[in-house]
């Protein structure tokens, strides 16, 4: 936080990015790169409503969170108290009190809310929440799943065709930047590369 307050000091424009980057980080977080990629393939946007679980530091909640925001919805779901008090505290520094709440629930002994747009599922067992998911979506609503094995996407996608909600797409994303400088531009030697497989499902 100090960081940010320093930024402010100087008088510069204090942006999105820059209160994400001062948030506490508990357990891993999805990446940045994971969540663009989350809210383009799903069209994620003002005044949705969105349900997402587990929160763990409550990055992923608080991005969807500046994504609806004003009159959208963000209810997220951790099963943990600590994780649960971590992303709370989060949601308050990035001044979203209004817009996510946290829900220190187990989100696989049901999902309260109804009519959802969107619902997200950074768990270990995603496809013991699918068919509380479908009851919760509007038609045409999404379910995004974050794993990081193939074995739990394959699990995810059985339990979703059983259920019948269509499996749109399995992706991943890979990160590396670039050096630019006189001397030579090249691109580091390092990356962001496998973090997680985003498999994007749609209730009919």
């Amino acid at each position: 936080m100090r960081r940010l307050i320093g930024i402010m000091k100087k008088n510069y424009t204090v942006d999105f990015p820059d209160i994400f980057k001062n948030l506490k980080r508990g357990p891993q977080i999805i990446t940045l790169k994971d969540m663009a990629l989350i809210s383009a393939y799903t069209g994620i946007s003002s005044g949705q409503k969105i349900v997402d679980a587990g929160s763990g530091s409550g990055f992923l909640a608080i991005y969807l969170g500046n994504l609806v925001k004003p009159d959208g919805k963000v209810i997220s779901y951790e099963i943990r108290k600590d994780f649960a008090e971590i992303a709370k505290q989060n949601v308050k520094k990035a001044g979203l009190e209004k817009v996510v709440r946290i829900k220190n629930k187990d989100v696989s002994k049901g999902i309260e809310e109804k009519n959802v747009d969107v619902i997200t599922l950074d768990l270990p067992e995603p496809w013991k929440v699918v068919k509380n998911a479908k009851k919760s979506l509007k038609k045409g609503g999404w379910i995004v799943s974050y794993v990081p094995n193939i074995e739990q996407v394959k699990k995810m996608v059985e339990e979703c065709e059983k259920q019948r909600i269509k499996h749109v797409h399995t992706i991943e994303s890979f990160i590396r930047e670039i050096i630019v400088r006189k001397k030579g531009t090249r691109p580091e030697n390092t990356g962001i590369i496998h973090t997680g497989y985003i498999s994007f499902f749609r209730r009919n």
